[in-house]
This record gives C-alpha cells, structure tokens and sequence, in this order.
C-alpha cells in the first residue's frame, strides 16, 4: 500500500528531527545509509522493516512531548503526499471495475470505513462495496 517514497520520506523526517534534538548518532546514521541504499535499489520490503523500526523508536525512546512534536510533523509532511496516492490508488481500482489483489482489498476496505457515516458519500460506499464483494466470489 505505501510506495518507496513514502517510506525514504518518513525516515528522513524521523532522521532530521532526531538530529536536531539529540544529534547524529551512529545507529541513525547505519539506518540512514540502510535506508538510502534499500531505496536505489527499490527494495520495498527492507524499506517497510525499517519502517517499523521507527515506529519502534517513537514508542519506545522518545520522550512524550518528542513523540507528540514528532507525530505532529509527520502528520503534516506525509499526510497530504499519502492521502493523494491512497485516493488514486482507489481512483484505479474503480476505473478497472474489479479488485485484483488483497491489497487493493485492505486500500478500498479502509475507505469505506473512513466514509461510510459521512453525509453524502452513500453512492462512493456503495460501488466500493459492490467491488468488495465481488472480489469474495
């Protein structure tokens, strides 16, 4: 469901704030370059394992007021990229008519969860879940 860029943008939000409140460190510097060179070679899977690894750290060795300051940036640095790509992404999938994969599944799942009690949005929950169930026949 998240591409590359996603995952090479979230460390290095993560990464930039972590260096200007604590420093370079040597861990964070290796996941850097683990980052860097997962990303050239467009490997998604170490990407997403390092991915969470951050989540990992934010819960564990922040302190809360780093933590809520760190999510807060986050929120505004990806959720706009992520919100436009999770929309195209359903954008293809009713263009195509049919779901393909368990992926497209979770992506047009979640967004008849975020809309389904919201005013106006009954026809888009409607075709998503004519496209839900018949991926299950």
């Amino acid at each position: 469901m998240r591409d590359l860029e996603y995952y090479k943008q979230r460390f290095y939000v993560f990464y930039n704030y972590l260096v200007k409140k604590q420093g370079a460190t040597f861990l964070l510097e290796q996941t850097k370059e683990l980052v860097d060179k997962a990303y050239e070679k467009k490997n998604k899977k170490r990407l997403s394992k390092i991915d969470k690894e951050l989540d990992v750290w934010l819960r564990e060795m922040l302190m809360p007021l780093e933590k809520d300051e760190l999510l807060q940036i986050l929120e505004k640095e990806l959720y706009e990229d992520s919100e436009a790509i999770f929309l195209n992404k359903i954008e293809q999938v009713v263009s195509k008519g049919k779901i393909n994969s368990k992926a497209e599944y979770e992506i047009v799942l979640q967004r008849v969860e975020s809309i389904y009690d919201k005013k106006g949005s009954e026809s888009e929950v409607k075709k998503l879940n004519r496209l839900l169930t018949d991926f299950h026949k």
